[in-house]
């Protein structure tokens, strides 16, 4: 069976397309789907842009605001996340993230000095299309997993059944793969990303990774930073793991628990009990769910 495959960038990852079976101005229209959801949910949701309705959004804290459909939409994602997570997930540690030296380059308001697990930080008017966050928020991670969720039903809407798009780390895969089998994805060792060291099976199936392997450093007092920020300690948590993957039906829920499970440090098993997950240590050692 031909295998169709398209690739680019978006939100600061590679973007990627497999397609079983389709010539190439089908797969060519399915693409410009693809790369047009990114490109939307880039424009609305990064925090990088000064002019970006996020960005507008946050430099207005305790307003309502005017927000988009996909703004309003991943807010609502990040706020249940945020419920369902009992805190551990928590979009408000933007002035942590920028502390720690991922900078955006746009002015904020000051974020809390501590942020309380149940605290209302949303209010959302759907009617008026506008918002109101208590403090600025950053909807990186989770902004990558919904893009891939929008992009997944925008495909299926124009009747593509069959489909794999990889973000970076981030996968949803739609039936079956090109053998009329499971998709195989590769999950790759943190010290060396050309290696695999498990292959996943997935049908209408996605996965999500948080990982220190990439985006890490050292600041000026050698300490390690990292862009996975601890909500209840406002500092890079101490990395149990390089990193976790989740496997979960919908890929904005995959992001979410990878990051859940990366926060429970030593606790990942609990954390992620029922789960498809695999975590791995420094030395390279995988660990996985039962």
């Amino acid at each position: 069976m031909k295998v169709t495959r398209r690739s680019g960038r978006a939100m600061g990852s590679t973007l990627r397309l497999t397609i079983p079976g389709f010539d190439d101005p089908a797969a060519d229209a399915a693409w410009a789907v693809v790369e047009g959801t990114f490109a939307g949910a880039e424009a609305d949701l990064t925090r990088f842009t000064a002019a970006s309705p996020l960005s507008r959004l946050n430099r207005c804290a305790g307003a309502w605001t005017p927000v988009p459909p996909r703004l309003a939409s991943a807010l609502v994602a990040a706020w249940r996340a945020y419920r369902l997570s009992d805190g551990r997930f928590d979009p408000r540690i933007i002035g942590a993230l920028e502390a720690a030296g991922e900078r955006a380059g746009v002015d904020l308001p000051p974020s809390p000095a501590r942020l309380l697990p149940h605290q209302r930080w949303l209010d959302l008017d759907a009617r008026a299309g506008s918002a109101r966050v208590a403090a600025p928020v950053d909807l990186g991670g989770i902004g990558k997993g919904l893009a891939l969720r929008w992009a997944a039903a925008s495909l299926r809407r124009a009747g593509v059944e069959r489909f794999l798009i990889a973000a970076g780390g981030d996968v949803v895969a739609a039936g079956a793969g090109p053998a009329d089998r499971a998709w195989v994805v590769g999950l790759s060792d943190p010290r060396d990303p050309t290696r695999a060291v498990a292959t996943l099976e997935l049908v209408d199936a996605a996965v999500a990774t948080s990982s220190i392997a990439v985006r890490s450093w050292r600041d000026a007092a050698g300490r390690l930073r990292h862009h996975l920020i601890d909500p209840a300690s406002l500092e890079p948590a101490e990395p149990a793991w390089t990193s976790v993957t989740v496997v979960d039906r919908d890929p904005a829920w995959a992001e979410v628990h990878s990051k859940v499970g990366f926060l429970a440090g030593h606790g990942i098993a609990r954390a992620l009990r029922g789960r498809r997950a695999w975590w791995i240590d420094a030395s390279g050692v995988v660990h996985a769910s039962p």
